[in-house]
């Protein structure tokens, strides 16, 4: 028995120390040894998802820091909002979720608020102040004032459950910095720029670009394959409405692009209400009936939009920008620069901080403070590391403290293979990679913490031209009005009616639906029932109260006064 006993004791006595070795052993980075899983609403996420993310060697870095693995999912459906809006009513969520969310006037928006307030996500406020990178959002002043009032501090919420992303870590909103900037907009072939002696930025009012397009269908030009193009094309990632912007910019009634603006007499309305809606709606009537814009402008998918512009198919591209690879890879595109806005000018406009995407945690999750833990750790200096570069030796150096892109990293990046960086490495590179670890950043600040705005910039030449578009671009002038827009402030309770409402009507759904109707009979009939409707829906309280808002504090509203024909 003593024999026994003392056999017992010391196998205890191995099983504590090697427990307490084992302990000891993990890094001061360790969370616990789970795998979390994450519903992405997110198709950039869906369709840049690895073979087994785990296996990938920043993954398995991850787990190794932290203990952690991941099962991330996407179902694809009719819109990511549509998918998330049936998953979160049928309460099938798994741990943690992803969604996009701009602000809090994305269509997603009012869903995750609905969820956060049945009590389907995790309330967090207890456990911010102990992480290294979230407790930012506790200072008052560190989150823009839509993600603090509307999204994770809302005054009708009893805690903390939705955060946003891709927040600046300092406000540098209103700095032009060349090797960051995006110069979006209307691109057209180089050819045809050159035959036709166009220049670079040289468009500023619609007038201009009707009589290019009408010169370009006139020149007879061809795509790669010799069939005849279009002049003006769709929006690169697939037709939308919302390229329409950059074609009629000056015929928009807010110089923000919103739908709602300030007329000079200090009235806030709906830009159906206004004279401006014809306007836009009648030049694009013209451009589609000559036959200089191509008729699928508003319909076309992603990938037929990128095989009419790789081969050439229009003139002009309606919306693309400098930091994708059909611009900065070659010297096919330059850009025609913005048409005024409404108030005659080129001038960038922001509120300040802004920003993208957004995650919470489900309330059945088991131990909410780790995966809490886990997104605070991607967003340290060594999570960002490791899931936007890599693995040093591997996809990155350091050089002088700063991550530099090995040479097969940037041929990848230059050739546009997302198969090695997201199976091969499974970082993120920017958005370039894996899109995940790249949507889940936070307190950014690259070009301070990595030496250059984003992966890649400061190694080579990948970005080089686009660097160079935005150096040359001759409208640098960023003016901060800050504000919300006007629809932010549906969401209050005391307008919860009328949201309801609201959300049963879609202004981009019927611009489209005039400018293919038949007649201009047609026109006024649509455009005057979506004003009686608007009317209907309780509109005028929405303008009341944002009147009385603005006139207490025009910084809540982000608002230009613009001269306009309003139509009771």
């Amino acid at each position: 028995m003593k024999r026994y006993l003392a056999t017992l004791l010391a196998v205890v006595l191995a099983l504590s120390c090697f427990t307490a070795f084992a302990a000891e052993d993990k890094p001061d980075t360790w969370i616990a040894d789970r795998t979390i899983t994450i519903q992405c609403y997110v198709d950039d996420i869906g369709y840049a998802l690895p073979n087994d993310i785990n296996s990938t060697p920043v993954m398995q870095k991850i787990t190794e820091l932290t203990g952690i693995k991941l099962d991330l999912r996407y179902t694809p459906g009719d819109s990511d909002a549509t998918v998330m809006a049936a998953q979160l009513a049928a309460g099938n969520i798994p741990d943690a979720i992803v969604s996009y969310l701009n602000n809090s006037t994305r269509p997603e928006f009012p869903i995750l608020l609905k969820a956060a307030k049945e009590g389907l996500f995790a309330d967090l406020t207890d456990y911010l102040p102990d992480t290294q990178v979230y407790c930012n959002y506790l200072d008052h002043d560190y989150l823009p004032a839509d993600a603090r009032d509307n999204i994770t501090f809302r005054k009708d919420l009893d805690g903390a459950y939705i955060f946003q992303l891709n927040i600046a870590a300092v406000d540098r909103s209103t700095e032009y910095v060349a090797d960051d900037a995006y110069i979006g907009g209307l691109y057209i072939r180089s050819d045809i720029a050159a035959d036709l002696g166009v220049e670079p930025f040289s468009l500023s009012m619609e007038e201009e670009l009707y009589d290019l397009a009408v010169k370009i269908k006139e020149g007879n030009y061809t795509d790669d394959n010799g069939n005849p193009i279009y002049p003006i094309g769709p929006k690169y990632w697939g037709g939308s409405y919302d390229s329409l912007i950059n074609v009629v910019r000056s015929y928009g009634f807010s110089p923000f692009g919103s739908e709602y603006g300030l007329t000079t007499d200090g009235q806030i309305v709906h830009e159906a209400q206004t004279n401006y809606v014809f306007d836009k709606i009648n030049y694009t009537r013209k451009l589609l009936a000559e036959g200089l814009m191509h008729p699928e402008f508003f319909t076309m998918d992603t990938t037929r939009c990128d095989e009419l512009c790789r081969s050439k198919g229009v003139g002009i591209i309606s919306d693309v920008h400098n930091y994708m690879e059909i611009i900065y890879s070659n010297e096919d595109w330059i850009p025609l620069g913005k048409i005024n806005d409404v108030t005659g000018s080129k001038d960038g406009y922001t509120s300040g901080k802004g920003g993208y995407g957004c995650w919470a945690i489900s309330a059945d999750a088991q131990n909410p403070e780790e995966i809490l833990k886990f997104f605070d750790f991607l967003v340290t200096h060594e999570g960002k590391l490791l899931s936007e570069y890599g693995i040093e030796g591997l996809s990155y150096n350091l050089v002088d403290g700063y991550p530099v892109l090995t040479e097969e990293a940037m041929t990848a990046l230059n050739d546009g293979n997302s198969d090695w960086m997201i199976n091969e490495v499974g970082a993120g590179f920017g958005g370039a990679g894996l899109i995940f670890f790249d949507y889940m950043t936070t307190n950014n600040d690259n070009k301070v913490e990595f030496g250059e705005s984003r992966v890649g910039a400061g190694a080579g030449a990948t970005y080089a031209r686009s660097v160079a578009l935005a150096e040359q671009n001759p409208d640098k002038n960023i003016v901060k009005i800050p504000g919300l827009d006007v629809s932010a402030y549906l969401s209050v309770d005391e307008l919860a009616d009328v949201k309801a409402n609201m959300d049963l009507l879609n202004y981009k759904e019927m611009v489209v639906q005039a400018i293919y109707a038949d007649s201009d009979e047609q026109v006024n009939a649509i455009v005057e029932s979506f004003r009686a409707q608007l009317k209907a829906a309780g509109i005028d309280r929405l303008y009341d109260y944002c009147e009385a808002l603005y006139a207490e504090n025009p910084e809540t509203i982000q608002l230009i006064p613009v001269e306009a024909t309003v139509t009771e």
